[in-house]
């Protein structure tokens, strides 16, 4: 199974003393350590490696630590075997699947933020559209207590519409830019394989 490093103490200073760091390259290693190469994918998932998904606890693992780097920081992903155990054949396999998974992870993504745009649209056309509407009626119809109540009630309607257009833009657009970014540095970095130290 994987076994997670420790997340950084309350009294550490920053990432740089959780992860380490390649010399050569400058980018930041995510080690994860397995018993075989089938722990980076789902279980459940009868798919062969290269069309597999990833382990559940393994994705998270990722997001967090990708979380805990700053973006402007590259990162390398090493994943970490007991002795004996490398095959090559299975980590060129292993690494295709994970770059295709995180591929379509990051296609659904992009189609997230395209239905995204079009309810921001569609929201801020609604708002306008009502706003717009109780003015023009107002002054068509007159100023009695039941225009001028309904028409407020459309006025408050078309300000809900572009608040909720305003929100969809500062929260959920920044959150999903976020996560498209995060997934894109981790299937942009590259993956070595090791061998654990021996138990001493």
């Amino acid at each position: 199974m994987i076994q997670n490093r420790a997340i950084a103490m309350q009294n550490q200073q920053g990432f740089q003393q959780v992860y380490s760091q390649n010399l050569d390259n400058g980018r930041f290693v995510i080690e994860i350590s397995l018993d075989q190469y089938s722990d980076v994918f789902n279980e459940w998932d009868p798919a062969p490696f290269k069309r597999r998904d990833l382990d559940p606890y393994l994705q998270q693992y990722l997001e967090e630590s990708s979380d805990e780097i700053p973006l402007r920081y590259p990162l390398e992903i090493c994943f970490q075997l007991p002795q004996g155990l490398r095959d090559r054949s299975l980590e060129t396999k292993v690494c295709d699947g994970f770059h295709n998974c995180l591929t379509f992870r990051l296609y659904l993504l992009n189609q997230e933020q395209q239905r995204l745009n079009r309810y921001v649209f569609l929201f801020v056309l609604a708002g306008f559209s009502l706003i717009g509407s109780a003015t023009l009626f107002r002054d068509r119809l007159g100023e009695t207590i039941l225009v001028s109540t309904l028409l407020e009630g459309v006025v408050v309607s078309g300000w809900v519409f572009l608040w909720e257009a305003v929100s969809l833009i500062i929260f959920k657009k920044r959150e999903i830019h976020h996560r498209y970014r995060s997934y894109q540095r981790l299937q942009q970095a590259p993956i070595i394989f090791a061998e654990l130290p021996p138990e001493s």
